[in-house]
């Protein structure tokens, strides 16, 4: 399926505006009808589905945008591409270490607070 600008914008979450930027930046390649409107077709949507999990890892645009560049240059850039992924994987592991360290001091002091609101209420 083909989809304009609003019609992806809303499949994807993504406003219009976040689109074209992306399209900018080169992370996107969007084709032009005979209008010079956007069309926006499956295979962009399966990109952008990969492109936001790797963003919600932390990933950075830069590190897309290689990403992108190896994957247009083929197989022969398969290692630089598991590479990147590796070391993103372990910086998302890393990020959620500390986040996991940080809920662990939560729980401690929740705990605390609820005994002492706890012994305020029975004194």
């Amino acid at each position: 399926m083909v989809y304009k600008i609003h019609e992806f914008s809303q499949i994807t979450g993504l406003t219009p505006y976040t689109l074209r930027f992306y399209e900018k930046e080169g992370l996107i390649s969007v084709k032009r009808d005979q209008n010079n409107i956007r069309i926006y077709d499956d295979r962009n949507k399966e990109w952008i589905d990969f492109f936001l999990h790797l963003k919600k890892t932390g990933m950075t645009i830069e590190d897309l945008k290689q990403y992108i560049i190896w994957w247009h240059e083929g197989d022969a850039t398969n290692q630089h591409r598991l590479d990147l992924l590796q070391k993103q994987k372990q910086i998302a592991l890393n990020e959620m270490k500390q986040i996991q360290e940080g809920i662990e001091m939560l729980d401690y002091k929740i705990e605390k607070y609820k005994k002492r609101v706890q012994d305020s209420q029975n004194n």
